[in-house]
């Protein structure tokens, strides 16, 4: 009966919806608040900032490129008799790939596309340590350290307008990590929804899950997007 139920609001949605007359466009610069949570060994959650973009320079063919910035920070004081010792430890995360696909029209409203994407990660982190000896400093030291891996990504990506002003897709990816990892290769799905304010102005958001530095991993993201 439930069944039934859903069934019969689908085919009313789309009966009253107005049904739009072209495909998504890969042409778009975007911006975005991104979140990240991993389970595992050890557990991860923060948020920092995206931007990416595409350029769609024939009716078939694309080029894109995206960048992700994570960034976490902590400090704490230990205190002695006569002393204290201050502590400040930072970490940041970059991902980031250039690459290009294939775009094939399934329907005048919805596109699968093939892509393949040159990347990686950059870790870096970095640490101060002060010590005051009667409120005076007495010693200072700073250390930094980076490691950067690159990666080789494939993307299969389904999208639609399913009116003139809401676009939904759907994604699977397979991403191979050159670095010191028991298993290199990390994989993920995730689904889209696109919500146009006007032609060219439009707000989205992405949820994925998969495997990212041999973690479960999740993400979540809210932009704006700029169609050109």
């Amino acid at each position: 009966m439930l069944f039934k139920k859903s069934m019969f609001a689908m085919a009313l949605l789309g009966c009253t919806a107005v049904q739009a007359d072209t495909a998504p466009s890969y042409r778009y610069v975007q911006g975005s608040v991104e979140h990240i949570s991993q389970s595992g060994d050890e557990n991860f959650s923060d948020t920092g900032f995206g931007v990416k973009g595409a350029w769609q320079f024939n009716n078939n063919w694309f080029i894109a490129t995206e960048w992700q910035r994570y960034t976490d920070s902590e400090s704490y004081t230990v205190v002695y008799s006569n002393a204290r010792l201050e502590v400040s430890d930072s970490l940041s995360l970059d991902r980031y790939y250039l690459g290009g696909g294939y775009i094939m029209p399934i329907s005048d409203q919805t596109n699968i596309s093939i892509a393949g994407y040159f990347g990686g990660y950059r870790l870096g982190a970095k640490s101060t340590f002060r010590f005051f000896e009667d409120n005076q400093l007495s010693e200072s030291e700073r250390y930094s350290e980076n490691s950067t891996d690159n990666s080789l990504k494939a993307e299969v990506k389904l999208r639609s307008n399913v009116t003139t002003s809401v676009e939904l897709s759907g994604s699977a990816y397979y991403e191979y990590l050159n670095a010191d990892l028991e298993h290199k290769s990390q994989y993920g799905l995730g689904a889209g929804a696109q919500y146009n304010f006007t032609p060219r102005f439009a707000l989205t958001t992405d949820l994925s899950f998969g495997k990212f530095l041999d973690e479960s991993t999740s993400q979540f993201s809210v932009g704006a997007r700029y169609h050109f």
